[in-house]
């Protein structure tokens, strides 16, 4: 919230932006008028946070209030007539040398794919408007989930921030005022005999199963079943890593043979999500079931680079998930991706009690709706919140 101060016959505000603190000289005025501006710098600054308003690139969070957030339109000068297939393209290149992981880059080209279904590849993309992105919105909300949409907006406006200091488009992102698809918070992870049950009351099948988690006897299983199929050396220690360990396919297609410590049982897991614009690492102890897929594993892995795959580059997103699919085919559950072995590591823990602060600790980075899903493997805890007051 802004606040007020007067200096000498001057009067100041002050308030918090993007963590950091600024002051705007309001000048010699009555306190009326003082107070006035404050109130609006505080709705300017709540509509930027409703995403009603943009701060343009480069601009001044002081110098935008000091327009009353309207700053002038500047006339686009020099700048080239660019189709969407170039600015795409050009996006993809700049940061497809080592600037990003190559999973969020492969992410970024299909949400950018996505968009150019909608507008066209020979779109300008310099004549992009917010009934272009409304058009968008509407059209994909007949496949797919609010949330996803959204990210691929975001993705374009990503690469439109990029393009705008690179001088390839100029002005706002147009995106203030979009209206979205209301979107439902998923549903609780459940087990298979659950989505069963569900799916004969009316459920429909390609949302529940979505929810699926494995219990700790049938991730051994899956196990098993991926061992007896005896499929390409790197795939079955990478299910048990994987399942074991909580980490994300990402996670995985990153570790290194260094990462691994088999004498002191644990290894260290690389992340990108905990902290924002920096690598961060985690440490996970090892099941006696992954130090010995791995120790038989690593013998094979002398020089490699990257502890799965050929070893030489890191594996492509797309090779992993084609070989996933490949190693659960013929097992009894329909499994949907890697990220299911992440939700059954966690909800073997959360089952069996084990504190929230240490599964946290284990898997990195979790929002709150995504704890809320896994609360209901409590069942002590919730059974005597209830009986201690209802009996």
């Amino acid at each position: 919230m802004a606040s007020l101060q007067k200096k000498g016959e001057s009067w100041y505000c002050q308030f918090m932006y993007e963590r950091q603190r600024h002051t705007y000289t309001i000048g010699k005025v009555d306190e009326a008028e003082a107070v006035s501006t404050a109130a609006r710098i505080d709705y300017l600054l709540m509509r930027i946070r409703q995403r009603l308003l943009a701060l343009p690139v480069g601009m001044d969070i002081c110098e935008f209030i000091q327009h009353d957030g309207k700053p002038p339109v500047v006339e686009p000068t020099g700048v080239v007539n660019t189709t969407f297939t170039i600015f795409r393209e050009r996006y993809l290149e700049t940061f497809g040398h080592g600037a990003v992981e190559p999973n969020s880059l492969y992410t970024s080209k299909l949400h950018l794919n996505q968009l150019s279904r909608t507008i066209g590849d020979q779109f300008s993309i310099n004549s992009l408007s917010h009934a272009d992105l409304q058009r968008h919105i509407d059209r994909r909300q007949k496949d797919v989930v609010a949330v996803t949409i959204k990210k691929e907006i975001d993705t374009l406006r990503a690469a439109w921030n990029w393009a705008c200091r690179s001088g390839i488009v100029q002005g706002i992102f147009p995106s203030a005022g979009l209206v979205y698809p209301k979107g439902d918070e998923k549903l609780p992870f459940m087990t298979a005999d659950e989505i069963n049950r569900r799916i004969k009351a009316g459920a429909a099948p390609e949302e529940v199963w979505e929810c699926l988690y494995l219990r700790q006897v049938e991730i051994e299983e899956l196990l098993d079943h991926v061992l007896d199929k005896q499929m390409t050396s790197w795939i079955y220690p990478a299910f048990a890593f994987v399942a074991h360990t909580g980490a994300r396919r990402s996670e995985m297609m990153r570790a290194r043979p260094e990462d691994v410590d088999l004498s002191g049982g644990a290894v260290t897991i690389r992340e990108k999500k905990r902290v924002k614009g920096r690598r961060t690492t985690r440490r996970v102890p090892l099941s006696s079931r992954v130090t010995s897929a791995l120790g038989a594993w690593m013998k094979e892995r002398d020089g490699a680079k990257f502890l799965f795959g050929e070893g030489a580059r890191m594996l492509a997103p797309q090779t992993t998930q084609k070989a996933f699919h490949r190693a659960v085919k013929g097992c009894k559950w329909q499994i949907r991706g890697w990220h299911v072995l992440r939700h059954s590591f966690i909800s073997a823990l959360a089952s069996r009690g084990v504190d929230q602060r240490i599964i946290d600790d284990f898997v990195g980075h979790q929002t709150e709706e995504q704890r809320r899903r896994y609360r209901h493997l409590y069942p002590s805890t919730q059974y005597e919140a209830i009986r201690g007051v209802f009996g």
